[in-house]
Parts: C-alpha cells; structure tokens; sequence
C-alpha cells in the first residue's frame, strides 16, 4: 500500500518490477488506484503475486483510464476466466 501511495505522485518512474512480492488482489486493488493518477509508467512486471479474479478486475478498470502502460507480465498468477474476462473488455 505505500509503495502504491508513492506511485500516485511519482511522475519520473517508468518500469517497476514487483515480481513474487505476493501482493494478491488487496494489494493490485492499491496498485490499481495508484494507476489512475499516474502517467509515467510504462511496464510493470507482476510475476507470481497470487493476483486473482478480483484483483485483475480492479486492474482492469484502472487501465481504462491510464494510457501510458504499455508492457504488463502477469505470468504464473492466479487469474482465472472472469478475470481475464474484465481484462479483454
């Protein structure tokens, strides 16, 4: 959560690797709101972080709104059919 509350005012950082943190859905919910302030990032690499469903629908929202990223690794986590429905709308 702070590393998310930092995102949201930081305008220089481009890539961030947080690859087997295990944020899980609460923390890509945080990281999520984060990305409807930021504009300078543009890869994020969420390597096995237990994200689920729910996480990668609060994710999803959030790219609707953020256009600057551009490369997103979301390999080996926990996302099933009706997250990867949220994220293909």
């Amino acid at each position: 959560k702070a590393f998310s509350e930092a995102l949201e005012s930081n305008s220089s950082l481009t890539s961030v690797d947080l690859r087997s943190n295990g944020i899980g859905d609460e923390g890509m919910k945080a990281f999520s709101e984060a990305l409807n302030s930021n504009s300078s990032l543009t890869s994020v690499n969420l390597f096995r972080n237990r994200i689920g469903d729910k996480g990668m629908k609060a994710f999803s929202e959030a790219l609707k709104s953020n256009s600057s990223l551009t490369s997103v690794n979301l390999f080996r986590n926990r996302i099933g059919d009706k997250g990867m429905k949220a994220f293909s709308e």
